[in-house]
């Protein structure tokens, strides 16, 4: 059997993340399992695990543009402090909601602050890193819809790739 529309797929893979800034990362992930095609795993990996069997192994690397977009200078944002309120103080990486001026929201980390401004990044934690992952297919199986159903909440709940 080998991967293709309509199949369940069961994944371990290495995740070797690549930053401007850093060390290489190593994420690992066991038991990966989605429903083949899916919009919650990148169309890249999944085009190249296309025909692949059980027990084979993949190596995809994605460019930043193709995983979680370059680093955008212009999702750093400067806040006044409330001088006021001696009591709020984040610590850098402390996750802050922000009012957008269209009416969404979105989340700034604490990257940096001085006596009158703190600095926060609206920036996926990913953003501008180049990924490589190295993929073992596990299992492959006829989905049924009770395995559609449970990816969903998969995903919904827990794990989720762009």
């Amino acid at each position: 059997m080998t991967i293709n529309e309509g199949k369940f797929v069961d994944l371990s893979f290495k995740v070797f993340i690549f930053t401007e800034d850093s060390d290489v990362k190593v994420y690992t992930k066991t038991n990966f399992s989605y429903f083949h095609p899916s919009i919650h795993f990148f169309k890249k990996i999944q085009k190249a695990l296309l025909g692949a069997k059980v027990e084979e192994r993949v190596i995809v690397t994605l460019e930043p543009h193709e995983a979680y977009g370059d680093y955008d200078e212009n999702l750093v944002y400067k806040m006044e402090r409330d001088l006021k309120n001696e009591d709020f103080n984040p610590e850098i990486g402390y996750k802050y909601e922000l009012d957008m001026n269209d009416g969404r929201s979105k989340f700034g980390k604490v990257i940096s602050k001085d006596d009158t401004h703190i600095y926060l990044d609206a920036n996926h934690p990913l953003a501008g890193a180049k990924l490589l992952f190295d993929i073992f297919v596990n299992k492959i199986s006829c989905a049924n819809s009770e395995a559609r159903t449970s990816q969903t909440r998969m995903f919904e709940d827990n794990f989720n790739f762009k």
